[in-house]
């Protein structure tokens, strides 16, 4: 069951937050984007912010860190104040669209059950949603609570799918056998050896070596001092073969289908709702997404436009639907690290302003109508692997 819960972000961040600047990218948008008269939904994915690294290594001269003030795997100062950032974001390209008066029948907001992306989520509607004088509940906290939803890791069918699909985990798992896999990691056997004997852990392939690299980027981003062998292949070297990790899981058509369509499949039939009269509830504007980079790549991939660029922190997609005259059309764009600069992006075999029809058409091969029956295997005594980091 998805569980739900009241967002209560920090009151003192907010008061250091908020004399934040937007700052980065608001500037690109042309007076045409700004112009929200035919916009009719919008769906976002987001990454979570900036954080403290998740796993470490034997060899790790943090290893006995407590990843202070806040602690392993959660959201850093510097990820918080981003996170924030990016709500005034949308406040600024939304505010027209979305009211001033937050209601959950209006924004829908879901992350994973990782403390970093809910904490994402939480940061990013406390900028979004700033009460008004009528919301306002005690005289000086400009904030509100924002409902927010998830699901276990194990129950997620949307964002983080590892245990509810096991046909999923089979065509992952068959993926590291392909011949361009092992290609990739006879080329790569000098780093790997290089990164097995001084960091202390097992590399035998680029999810081994993304995740040392994930460890080395949050320590550096904390401004910790890297260990003087970690400059032989980090991160010029490593970095390719993080994004290759990424690619492993929308490998082809079948992993894009189970990874990503149950995302897309969802915002589909949402746009298709709006456009018909049949969405409930009616007045639902906004669907906001928390989740992980390997949740950006899917989405992306499998509508076509991935760029093969790891999303940094707190990067965002946006899909937005517009109705001009009857005439119903998708338009995405794409927010990265480390200028987030919001640029347009074209599903292949289409335009920017993709007529909603034309979109659906393109998206077909991607839409799941029953997701338990193609996620099911034929052996009764499967055992699902261990699921990868997130």
């Amino acid at each position: 069951m998805i569980n739900v819960r009241l967002v209560f972000a920090s009151i003192a961040l907010l008061g250091a937050a908020g004399a934040l600047s937007i700052g980065r990218g608001d500037g690109d948008q042309s007076q045409g984007e700004k112009d929200q008269s035919t916009l009719r939904q919008v769906t976002l994915l987001m990454r979570h912010g900036q954080r403290a690294p998740v796993d470490t290594y034997p060899t790790d001269p943090h290893i006995n860190s407590t990843m202070d003030p806040y602690g392993w795997g959660q959201l850093t100062d510097k990820g918080r104040l981003v996170a924030y950032n990016e709500g005034l974001f949308l406040r600024d390209r939304y505010g027209e669209f979305l009211g001033d008066d937050y209601s959950p029948d209006k924004f829908w907001l879901q992350s994973t059950s990782a403390d970093r992306a809910k904490m994402t989520a939480m940061i990013l509607s406390a900028a979004l949603w700033k009460p008004n004088e009528k919301q306002k509940f005690k005289s000086g906290v400009d904030w509100q609570p924002v409902v927010l939803h998830y699901w276990t890791r194990p129950e997620d069918k949307l964002l983080i799918i590892w245990n509810a699909c096991p046909k999923l985990t089979v065509e992952r798992v068959k993926v590291d056998h392909d011949p361009a896999v092992r290609e990739i990691n006879m080329k790569n056997q000098d780093m790997y050896a290089y990164v097995a004997e001084y960091s202390g852990l097992p590399i035998k392939n680029p999810g081994d070596i993304a995740n040392v690299y994930g460890t080395l980027v949050s320590e550096e981003k904390m401004g910790m001092k890297l260990p003087e062998w970690v400059h032989k292949y980090y991160p010029r070297k490593m970095s390719p073969l993080m994004v290759f990790s990424l690619s492993q899981n929308v490998w082809n058509d079948k992993l894009r289908r189970l990874s990503g369509g149950p995302f897309v499949t969802k915002m589909v039939n949402k746009m298709e709702d709006r456009s018909t009269g049949k969405l409930t509830p009616k007045s639902r504007k906004m669907y906001a997404y928390v989740a992980h980079d390997n949740t950006v790549v899917n989405m992306l991939s499998t509508m076509g436009v991935w760029d093969e660029i790891e999303p940094g922190f707190n990067a965002m997609v946006l899909v937005e639907l517009h109705e001009s005259n009857g005439q119903w059309y998708v338009q995405l764009f794409y927010r990265n690290a480390p200028d987030y600069e919001t640029r347009p992006l074209t599903v292949p075999g289409c335009e920017h302003q993709c007529p909603l029809e034309k979109f659906k058409e393109l998206m077909s091969p991607m839409i799941i109508d029953n997701y338990e029956d193609e996620c099911k295997v034929d052996d009764p005594n499967y055992e699902i692997p261990p699921a990868p980091p997130a």
